[in-house]
């Protein structure tokens, strides 16, 4: 009888256990079904892209914004997607279409990737030609390239060049321009440099003009041969000017002479010896005014133990050796002549080191009295100079000797056909 009391005790407590059991059971049916009829009802609705997923832009490129779809169940409610990107074109990196919809409290997004990227190399122009032909030691510089990028810029300053040019020996050389933008993008051009011998044009011939002493007749008197009137040098160089004459600085000739340029059919070279009368500031200041006013360039060999340098400084006026105290004549036994020939070999040496000093150039040396020698020519050669002017009244070409010039000496008679017919080929 105890027992079956007992047994009818329990029952309630297992009841209840049965029904929470139940229950649990039934909250979990329910929240499991809940949660497919949530993700059932969700996935009526979707939203797709139209299109690749990933674009590729290049920077700088067009772009035009991309678009999505959406349906529920059926329907195609696509008109209401809104979208929003951060795309620059401008700037590279990776940037996102963000496509939203919200419909009847569902929400829902997908995005796109958009990556705006530089894979265009510079641009490389070349300033000049491809192919260029120079001359054995001209002086040439290298016009060089020019360089933009889309996305940077101008690199012009970013151009690496390398070249295996020398201009001391005849040959076929390249100059390699090479330029990279900031993303790694490069471009290369390379340019074809011919090295030659300058042709030796043989029968171009032109006029060295000798000139000493200006006066201005009007108001002073010069009873030397060699004196000119500023009146008479003006109207010979309105001659020149009038009839297109370059009139050469002294290096012009003297690389002309070695074959390093060349020169126009009509040229001439303007040359003064002594720097006396007229010549500089302290002595009248007739030469160098006018040769501004024309902008014509002369060449003053000047006996530089005489004046000072600095007498005559002018842009048009070049300034080369006449000695530095040796324009005298002295007497060598029965002889007597040019004290620069008849003077020992070292005191020539130090006179000619002391004008060089003085001047400041070796370029060019004038005999004293048209006098020179096979002595003196060994000695200029020895200290350095590269041309010797005497007289001689005829033109000069490359074949000439470079130690022995001619010069036309212009008198103070020398009428203006005479001066014509000196410069005119």
């Amino acid at each position: 009888m105890e027992k079956e009391k007992k047994k009818k005790d329990n029952n309630p407590q297992q009841e209840s256990k049965k029904k929470k059991i139940i229950i649990f059971t039934l909250l979990i049916i329910f929240i499991t079904l809940l949660i497919f009829w949530i993700s059932w009802r969700k996935n009526l609705l979707k939203i797709t892209l139209v299109g690749n997923d990933e674009i590729i832009l290049e920077v700088n490129s067009s772009y035009q914004e991309g678009s999505a779809k959406a349906t529920y169940l059926t329907d195609d409610i696509s008109s209401k997607i809104t979208m929003n990107h951060n795309v620059d074109v401008t700037k590279l990196g990776t940037y996102y279409e963000t496509y939203q919809i919200t419909y009847r409290g569902i929400q829902k997004e997908i995005k796109r990737t958009i990556i705006v990227q530089d894979t265009t190399a510079p641009e490389l122009l070349l300033n000049g030609k491809e192919e260029m032909t120079i001359f054995v030691n001209e002086e040439w510089q290298d016009p060089g390239a020019t360089a933009t990028d889309n996305y940077d810029g101008n690199l012009s300053n970013n151009i690496e060049t390398k070249n295996n040019i020398d201009i001391t020996q005849p040959g076929t050389y390249q100059i390699n321009y090479t330029v990279k933008d900031s993303s790694g993008n490069t471009t290369a051009k390379t340019r074809t440099i011919i090295c030659k011998e300058r042709p030796i044009i043989d029968n171009q011939q032109i006029a060295v003009l000798n000139y000493h002493f200006f006066y201005d007749q009007k108001n002073e008197s010069c009873n030397e041969s060699i004196c000119l009137d500023i009146e008479k040098f003006k109207e010979q160089l309105d001659y020149l000017k009038e009839n297109n004459y370059k009139t050469l600085t002294m290096q012009e000739f003297r690389d002309w002479m070695y074959g390093k340029i060349d020169i126009p059919e009509r040229s001439v070279l303007i040359t003064i010896d002594d720097g006396a009368m007229g010549t500089g500031a302290h002595n009248g200041n007739k030469l160098i005014p006018i040769l501004e006013e024309y902008e014509m360039h002369a060449t003053l060999f000047l006996i530089s133990g005489w004046w000072n340098v600095e007498n005559y400084q002018s842009p048009y006026l070049d300034i080369e050796s006449h000695t530095h105290d040796m324009h005298t004549k002295i007497s060598y036994g029965s002889e007597i002549g040019s004290k620069l020939l008849y003077s020992k070999e070292e005191d020539v040496l130090q006179d000619l080191t002391l004008s060089i000093q003085t001047i400041g150039s070796k370029t060019a040396f004038c005999f004293p009295f048209y006098e020179s020698s096979k002595t003196a020519i060994k000695q200029l050669k020895k200290i350095g100079f590269e041309l010797a002017f005497v007289g001689g009244n005829r033109k000069v070409s490359r074949k000439t000797d470079k130690y022995q010039i001619p010069r036309y000496i212009i008198y103070k008679n020398t009428s203006l056909q005479s001066f014509i017919n000196m410069v005119s080929n």
